[in-house]
């Protein structure tokens, strides 16, 4: 039998392996001009030709082994003669213990790290080279002098195993970015596998860290990690700007996503004041970015691609939210980010954008000056009612000015009529939209949210109109007896809303609440306090915002909202459901003893407590109210 020769074929493919799947040490099929894993990631493919052989320069090793040997002699002999001239060393002072060494000696020393900088990846195939070292010596004896610096170390990093890594992964999007939906999953699965930790910090790295630092915020399994990465997340960003060049450059999106979460994070874990400071770094970022204007006709965004061009818009309006989030919070601080000045479309629809095909929205002028329904995202839809609560904030700013000044209430109930008939429009379209849609808004995090700030926003406005109408600001019109009795009662209804929300929000999970919403808590806690205090019933039915079937939407909240109240604080008040005054009389009659607003209140308080452990605005907003 006649053996045949073959040569055996070699596992290594032709060709070089590309720059990403080198620092990342995956298998490259090398395919030209780029290779598969560069192709599904959407990114450069990069070969180097001409790359350097590896290991230390000949003659490295030889060098240093020399170098070592005269640095002992010398010690050696210095040490002698100095035991010798001074008579021994004091221990208890060890500035007498430093020796004279002499120029040439610490320019040898000196140059000791730079051949590690030159082949830092040698010396740890090399540990079993044997160097002449001397016999050691007792502690007392040896002396006190000053090292180099040691190249830096990432000792001290939180380090973070590839199990961690997808943990916090899936930990965010299932706790985070319901509520800050800024990401495209796919897109970020497919980046996060090709991000390379370096010595030095960069953008991709340190939005990685910002988003695992907020998970941890919203978790209790890291407790022991959380402060460590969140420290470590800042010192990269802040090394980030502190290497810039350009005082006016482009400002990557990364740098703003990684502000923008490392301030929720500080809402949420350390204190308002810090949360506060970043979260002007992050507006003026914003502007810097120009996410304010992505959709103008000269922005230089136009030709992105279009995931990043959707992503560029919710990074903003995720920051625009912000913004009005902390001014409702603390009304006296200014808003960074206005109205005026924005020319970015409101998100496209979420099932659009995770698609890979987001679909461009409208403007928010357009909306809020529109009477048609128009369907919106979650995000788009939060977005609409943030901006009427932060606008019906700065109406009772106004409205107390002009009180103070004696200005006419004209243009204070014009104003009042259209933010409260807006509010209206926008709940019953909301409605319309998600009542019965996939997922249900028990679900949605965001969602209950959006109608919990609804609620607030209608107790702001019910609040406001009752101080004009005990101001005399009617002027006769309405009795101000039955003013005050009618926004007393819809505060209260809105107060019991939030209330059925916030029990809605314990199927879902409290880690999954917005960061925010003690905020919306706040204002109904008070108003259910204060109506227990004064032992105050309302005499119209809980308006159920989620309705178990169709036919119980809320499709009569426009007439509900717009029906003149003209009863006064004893009697009964029209709900826009078609009940007349008896049948509406006689359903508080029958509810006198059972609509108690004391459950509702305990309702609220064990919310905050619940929350408090992992948000702190709900610690603090719990202080005021014990």
């Amino acid at each position: 039998m006649v053996g045949t020769s073959m040569s055996p074929q070699s596992r290594q493919q032709p060709g070089c392996a590309c720059e990403q799947c080198r620092k990342r040490k995956l298998r490259c099929d090398r395919q030209r001009p780029q290779c598969g894993t560069c192709a599904e990631a959407g990114i450069a493919c990069e070969v180097n030709t001409n790359r350097q052989a590896r290991g230390p320069k000949k003659g490295d090793l030889k060098a240093l082994r020399s170098r070592i040997v005269a640095l002992e002699r010398r010690l050696s002999v210095d040490f002698g003669e100095n035991l010798m001239i001074n008579g021994g060393l004091d221990a208890s002072n060890p500035d007498s213990c430093h020796l004279g060494i002499d120029s040439a000696l610490e320019q040898n020393v000196a140059q000791v790290p730079s051949l590690y900088d030159a082949a830092p990846g040698a010396w740890e195939n090399r540990t079993h080279v044997q160097l002449p070292i001397t016999p050691p010596q007792p502690a007392e004896t040896l002396p006190f002098f000053r090292f180099p610096p040691s190249p830096p170390s990432s000792s001290n990093r939180v380090l973070i195993d590839d199990l961690m890594r997808t943990d916090l992964d899936m930990l965010y999007f299932d706790r985070v970015h319901p509520n800050i939906p800024i990401f495209n999953q796919s897109r970020y699965f497919a980046h996060s596998r090709l991000i390379v930790e370096t010595g030095h910090p960069n953008h991709q790295v340190c939005l990685q860290y910002a988003m695992w630092t907020l998970a941890m915020a919203l978790s209790s399994q890291f407790d022991n990690y959380r402060d460590l990465l969140y420290r470590e997340t800042k010192q990269m960003l802040e090394a980030l700007e502190a290497g810039e060049e350009e005082d006016m450059g482009m400002v990557p999106i990364e740098h703003v996503q990684s502000w923008l979460l490392v301030t929720f994070y500080e809402f949420t874990r350390a204190n308002f004041r810090r949360g506060w400071t970043s979260a002007g770094r992050a507006f003026r970022l914003v502007q810097l970015a120009n996410l304010h204007v992505v959709d103008s006709p000269d922005s230089m965004s136009q030709g992105d691609d279009l995931v990043l061009l959707e992503e560029r818009r919710r990074t903003f309006w995720v920051a625009y939210c912000l913004d009005r989030f902390i001014n409702i919070r603390r009304d006296n601080l200014p808003l960074t980010l206005t109205e005026e000045a924005i020319c970015t479309r409101l998100p496209s629809p979420d099932m659009a954008f995770q698609s890979g095909h987001p679909i461009p929205g409208c403007f928010l002028s357009e909306v809020i000056g529109s009477t048609d329904h128009s369907f919106l995202s979650t995000l788009a839809e939060s977005v609409v009612i943030t901006t009427l609560c932060s606008r019906a904030n700065s109406h009772c700013h106004a409205s107390r000015a002009e009180r103070r000044y004696g200005c006419p209430p004209a243009d204070f109930w014009l104003r009042h009529e259209w933010l409260d008939g807006m509010l209206a429009r926008r709940l019953g379209f909301m409605m319309a939209d998600y009542s019965v849609a996939s997922p249900p808004l028990t679900s949605d995090p965001m969602l209950l949210f959006t109608f919990m700030m609804a609620e607030a926003t209608l107790i702001n406005l019910s609040n406001v109109a009752a101080e004009t109408s005990l101001d005399g600001a009617l002027h006769g019109q309405i009795e101000p007896g039955n003013a005050v009795g009618e926004t007393r009662r819809r505060t209260l209804d809105a107060a019991v809303e939030i209330t059925r929300l916030v029990r809605a929000h314990e199927q879902i999970g409290y880690f999954k609440a917005h960061i925010f919403l003690p905020s919306a808590l706040l204002l109904g806690v008070s108003c259910l306090g204060i109506a227990q205090h004064h032992n105050l019933k309302t005499t119209s039915e809980v308006r159920p915002v989620f309705p178990v079937t169709g036919a119980g939407a809320r499709s009569g909240v426009d007439a509900g909202r717009e029906t003149e109240m003209v009863t006064g604080l004893e009697g009964g008040i029209g709900h826009g459901r078609g009940e007349d005054r008896v049948a509406a009389g006689e359903a508080a009659a029958a509810r006198e003893h059972q609509d108690q607003y004391e459950p509702a209140l305990r309702s609220c308080l064990n919310t905050l407590r619940k929350m408090q452990s992992f948000n702190n605005l709900a610690r603090s907003h719990l202080s005021l109210l014990e």
